[in-house]
């Protein structure tokens, strides 16, 4: 049993903990929040130093990489900002789904469009009436022979505004007895006639941004099928391992970095005339912070090791994954509580952190739903 990284995955932590610091600080990645900013530099960067082909076979130009590559690199852009890690993960896990159940000439699209930088993904699956509740979805695709009309509305699609963006939709098809059946996935291109954007107003996430879809009698041709018709199901289960292990890796993260910012707040803040890190209440808080953030980070990695290894880790990613979001917003809340007014003043990095911690424990699947699937591994029926 070995904890620690190897010289590789230690050498990857350092360039990509390098990266941040260069390309996006934490006080930039606030910047472009508020700012609603596109930050196409980055997304440049991330292209030119190979991470979004990590994972991919050779023969599509990518490294062959794992989910343990992959969770270092999406701890480290935590660092900067969930949002941050966002920009990697968000557009990697529906490209990485297309290449599996697409078409060759959808992989092609994948080599020598996003792996280059050129073009992202983002994904639409929830709706009006259904979020976690994802098989009741109602968004509607007629077949027409050699194309289908979608029609209906789409709700919290992330990056969904950003330029050369193909949505990974989530429609229905068919209806049956199970709503599981008769889901399609097709590939719209954002900028296809009849269909609407509207960005949502949210707390944070505005460097990618969080957008409501309107589908008005949309052609989108049948060779923008990925995988069989009425099938998607399975289709949208299929990666859900690996993004809960991405996901809880960018927890850690953010997680982490608000704890030090806190930490380094309280070594210069003093209060009758001491640090106000040598405090007991506040030093046994940030102690036990630290053991609340080394065991999420504990529950990343054995679910990235485990995914490697090619071992079932629905369980173990369920319980990275709200272990992590939740600890990401008792960060946030602790070091709001440590930096008092200066936290709470719009010019700190942490009010960043307070704001965009609260969506951790309900995007990506609620703490909820994540409870459920761990009390089910149980042998117990959660409703």
């Amino acid at each position: 049993m070995d904890f620690g990284l190897s010289e590789e995955h230690a050498a990857l932590q350092q360039v990509a903990k390098q990266f941040v610091d260069r390309h996006c600080p934490p006080a930039l990645a606030k910047e472009w929040d508020e700012t609603n900013a596109y930050p196409a530099e980055l997304f440049k960067a991330i292209s030119d130093i190979g991470w979004l082909g990590l994972p991919f076979p050779e023969e599509a130009g990518g490294d062959e990489g794992g989910p343990i590559e992959l969770a270092i690199i999406a701890e480290q852009l935590g660092r900067a900002s969930l949002d941050i890690a966002m920009c990697f993960i968000g557009t990697l896990i529906p490209s990485l789904t297309v290449y599996k159940w697409g078409t060759d000439a959808q992989r092609e699209h994948i080599r020598d469009n996003m792996l280059k930088g050129v073009g992202r993904y983002a994904v639409a699956m929830s709706e009006p009436g259904t979020g976690s509740d994802a098989a009741a979805l109602r968004c509607e695709a007629v077949d027409k022979g050699d194309h289908y009309v979608v029609n209906g509305q789409k709700m919290w699609c992330t990056g969904a505004g950003l330029p050369d963006t193909k949505i990974m939709m989530y429609v229905r098809t068919s209806k049956g007895d199970k709503k599981h059946h008769g889901i399609t996935l097709l590939l719209v291109d954002a900028d296809t006639p009849g269909l609407e954007r509207r960005q949502a107003p949210t707390l944070a996430r505005h460097i990618l941004g969080t957008y409501e879809i309107f589908l008005t009698d949309v052609i989108v041709p049948k060779e923008n099928l990925v995988g069989e018709q009425d099938q998607a199901w399975k289709i949208m289960l299929s990666n859900l391992e690996l993004e809960r292990v991405l996901m809880s890796g960018g927890y850690v993260g953010v997680a982490q970095s608000t704890l030090d910012e806190a930490l380094e707040y309280s070594k210069v803040r003093t209060a009758f005339d001491r640090r106000i890190g040598d405090f007991q209440s506040l030093a046994h808080d940030m102690a036990n912070m630290q053991v609340e953030i080394d065991s999420a980070r504990l529950l990343a990695y054995r679910a990235a090791w485990m995914l490697s290894q090619g071992l079932a880790c629905s369980r173990e990613g369920a319980m990275a994954k709200l272990k992590g979001s939740e600890t990401y917003v008792a960060a946030a809340r602790l070091g709001m509580q440590i930096c008092a007014g200066h936290g709470f003043s719009t010019e700190s990095v942490m009010s960043f952190r307070w704001r965009e911690s609260i969506v951790a424990p309900i995007s990506g699947g609620t703490s909820q739903i994540q409870r459920n699937g761990i009390a089910r591994s149980m042998g117990l029926r959660a409703y």
